[in-house]
């Protein structure tokens, strides 16, 4: 094994490039072990774990100029502090990069079952019991546009307190009442959640039969298609069981015209 390295040796064994431990010489973070008479920068195999923690700790957005003074200062108390202050941070990033993966499966998910679906026909299927996060809107009334986007924003900050990412799936509860009553305003926002949650917005949804109806139209076609699916509950014998759901499964992040709009109904039902 040799001793020392030449600059260009020691970039390609650490995976950088001569330029960058030129610019760390200049700085004063790594120095070479010695400088030949020559001129020649030569490195140890030792150096190659100063030149790992510089690249986790510039990887986990440590300034350069911080990472000088460590080096410089190394302790074990300070090595303490820095490195618990570096877990924590990469933990946020990793929580909130497990936020961002979960956002786009979920429109993943349902941009598929979009394209698989039969728009217009009833079907029967068992589901097992799901858990969402469902924010009551208190409306009286249709929303206000600013009314709207104020529940929608106390929605999702519900949604980042439970660890969920942006509301692309969010969806609408109708009250089985009003459900039957013709009145389809909305009483929640819903998103759906991997598990149980410790909220006060924690809402189950029971395991049973369900009948799911995908709707192709706009969001001003929504009454027309709850009008439908408890129409063809009622041709089809079924009983309302419990509250409808309403949830995109493909709209403004898949096509640009609405009417090309997917909106997939489901509800508890009984025979």
């Amino acid at each position: 094994m040799k001793n020392y390295y030449k600059i260009s040796e020691f970039a390609a064994l650490c995976g950088l490039s001569r330029d960058t431990l030129l610019h760390y010489d200049r700085i004063g973070i790594l120095k070479p072990a010695f400088v030949a008479p020559s001129g020649y920068r030569y490195y140890t195999l030792s150096q190659f774990t100063t030149v790992d923690l510089i690249a986790v700790l510039k990887a986990s957005e440590t300034p350069l100029s911080e990472i000088k003074g460590y080096l410089q200062n190394a302790d074990v108390p300070t090595g303490i502090r820095l490195l618990e202050s570096k877990v924590q941070d990469l933990r946020a990033r990793r929580a909130e990069i497990d936020r961002m993966l979960q956002s786009l499966e979920q429109t993943l998910d349902a941009m598929r079952e979009g394209e698989e679906s039969v728009c217009g026909r009833l079907r029967l299927t068992r589901l097992e019991e799901r858990y969402l996060i469902a924010t009551p809107t208190g409306y009286r009334s249709p929303p206000t546009e600013r009314r709207f986007a104020r529940t929608m924003q106390a929605h999702f900050a519900a949604c980042e307190q439970c660890g969920l990412g942006a509301g692309f799936q969010a969806g609408e509860i109708i009250p089985r009442e009003r459900a039957l009553e013709g009145r389809f305003l909305e009483a929640y926002y819903f998103s759906p959640l991997p598990g149980p949650v410790e909220h006060p917005h924690l809402w189950i949804c029971p395991a049973g039969t369900w009948a799911v109806y995908y709707y192709q139209g706009g969001y001003d076609e929504l009454p027309a298609a709850y009008a439908l699916f408890l129409e063809e509950l009622e041709r089809r014998g079924l009983r309302l069981a419990g509250d409808v759901y309403e949830q995109d499964v493909i709209n403004y992040l898949s096509v640009t015209d609405p009417a090309r709009y997917v909106l997939r109904l489901s509800a508890p039902v009984e025979e």
